[in-house]
């Protein structure tokens, strides 16, 4: 046998294993970037629900400071859900989170009068961001004085 036929028999040995060597590195360089995006991806949606938490806990920590210079006597029917001032405030202003409507994700307010000369309050702000199936929700609770 030749150096020549000896070099092509060698060659053509060798010529598919580099073409799967080849295939195999693109499928490890595509599932690498695949989870990439994903993490950059996810990421990016908790960056956005951090956003709404910070809002969602400060309109309800503001609702509850409110309730803190209103008139006591008053509380439970100014946060009362059907037709209160105060709850009426809290949810148009609740509206401005993602997911949150006249019928949908409307924030809870509880006034408890059951300890003596106290308020226990607890306000509840809820948000959604478009194709999560649950929704999210930030308190602030608290007591207040009740003379």
């Amino acid at each position: 046998m030749s150096a020549t036929y000896r070099l092509l028999t060698r060659y053509r040995r060798t010529a598919g294993a580099l073409l799967l060597e080849a295939l195999v590195a693109v499928v490890v360089f595509a599932v690498g970037t695949l989870g990439l995006l994903e993490l950059i991806g996810g990421a990016a949606r908790e960056s956005g629900n951090a956003r709404w938490r910070d809002e969602a806990f400060t309109l309800a920590a503001s609702a509850l400071s409110r309730m803190w210079t209103d008139d006591p006597a008053t509380l439970d029917a100014r946060y009362d859900t059907t037709n209160g001032a105060g709850y009426r405030a809290l949810h148009a202003a609740a509206e401005r989170l993602p997911g949150v409507g006249s019928g949908v994700n409307a924030p809870l307010v509880a006034v408890d009068g059951s300890i003596p000369g106290r308020w226990q309050v607890a306000i509840t702000v809820f948000w959604q961001q478009p194709g999560e199936r649950r929704a999210h929700r930030a308190v602030a609770a608290g007591m207040l004085p009740r003379h």
